[in-house]
């Protein structure tokens, strides 16, 4: 990670996946786009209970909403051909952790606040200059883009609070950059609900004392928001409302799992064809182990199939290791066993997770045994 000078105003981003769910379920199935399409969760009580999780563009044209009532969205698209799916979330995830992975290698500094949602800190990266800056996010959503078939936006400002409002500027599909200077007259015609950490509860409050956009949020007495919200979260409110916000890009947490993924040259389902090109990951994946001094315990080969349906296989070691072979020598079983059952891959990985740190290892020699 690069030093990011002190003296530097900040260069932040905020990158959100376009409709994630909806857009996955898309890039599964391209005939879906005409269409409008619904994710939900479905509790399982009845044929249509549940709410809606993701819904795409054409449906949020008909009034659907996150947190609708599965019945309610049936009502609104009487008549409308419409497709309701259920949630695929291991699906979502390997998309996920693929595009963060990318974002990752691609910044100073980035911080995961959702499956779907990343700020990214690249101060160092562009030298505190927002036209590279530009430069850099528009690289990062054509490889996104690319690799994924995913459209995602991103907001860069001088921190959180001005990226997330960025981010969401423009969508889908979008790219917005508020200079330092701009973001007064940015964020003052905006609603105070779109101000990142203002949710519906606290909109309503300051709806009711006739604070409606950020501008004049921006100038209410303190004493008030004090007497609304508590002093700590007045604060906030107050810096916000007013472009400022120190808040860092923080990396979260220790990895829960490490993977590699590459598309092969030709649909196969040939094992011994897929691991001559899958096994340089291999090397790669345990540079990245003893880089942060994990053990793995599970090995995992992912295949991702012609539809784009994703299968994994994986395996449970009798101990906790950090040898390249655990993984050379279980990789051509686990690969066997999903083409026997799944047929031609398009896309093959391998994975690794179930970690033990061991930073209390006093030399690489000792971590490797």
């Amino acid at each position: 990670m690069k030093a990011i000078p002190e003296s530097l105003t900040r260069v932040v981003g905020h990158l959100d996946l376009d409709y994630f769910y909806a857009q996955v379920e898309e890039v599964r199935d391209p005939s879906l786009r005409s269409l409008p399409v619904l994710v939900c969760v479905y509790s399982g009580r009845t044929e249509d209970s549940g709410v809606v999780s993701t819904a795409n563009y054409k449906a949020r044209e008909f009034g659907i909403k996150s947190g609708m009532p599965i019945t309610l969205a049936k009502r609104r698209l009487k008549g409308v051909e419409a497709k309701f799916l259920a949630m695929h979330r291991e699906t979502y995830e390997a998309y996920s952790e693929r595009i963060m992975s990318l974002l990752k290698e691609g910044t100073d500094i980035m911080e995961q606040t959702g499956i779907d949602e990343a700020f990214f800190d690249i101060t160092a990266k562009v030298g505190n200059d927002f036209e590279l800056a530009r430069d850099a996010a528009s690289e990062i959503k054509r490889e996104v883009f690319q690799r994924e078939k995913l459209t995602c936006s991103i907001g860069l400002g001088p921190n959180k609070v001005v990226a997330k409002l960025a981010s969401d500027f423009q969508k889908p599909d979008g790219l917005t950059v508020i200079l330092p200077q701009e973001v007064k007259s940015f964020m003052d015609p905006l609603p105070v609900d779109k101000l990142y950490g203002i949710g519906s509860k606290s909109s309503t409050m300051l709806r009711e004392n006739g604070i409606l956009t950020i501008a004049h949020l921006s100038t209410t007495d303190f004493s008030l928001l004090e007497k609304l919200f508590g002093h700590k979260l007045a604060i906030y409110i107050h810096n916000a409302a007013n472009g400022v916000n120190e808040d860092p890009v923080t990396e979260r947490g220790e990895a829960t799992q490490i993977s590699r993924i590459i598309t092969l040259k030709k649909d196969s389902r040939n094992v011994d064809e897929i691991l001559a090109q899958l096994a340089p990951t291999f090397e790669d994946l345990q540079r990245k182990l003893i880089e942060k001094k994990l053990f793995f315990r599970t090995v995992s080969v992912i295949g991702i199939l012609a539809n784009l349906s994703i299968r994994t296989r994986t395996k449970t070691l009798d101990r906790s290791t950090a040898q390249l072979s655990a993984i050379e020598e279980n990789a051509p079983a686990l690969l066997s066993s999903l083409i026997e059952e799944s047929g031609e891959l398009r896309r093959v990985g391998i994975k690794v997770a179930g970690f033990n740190a061991t930073k209390e290892q006093s030399s690489l020699a000792e971590f490797l045994r």
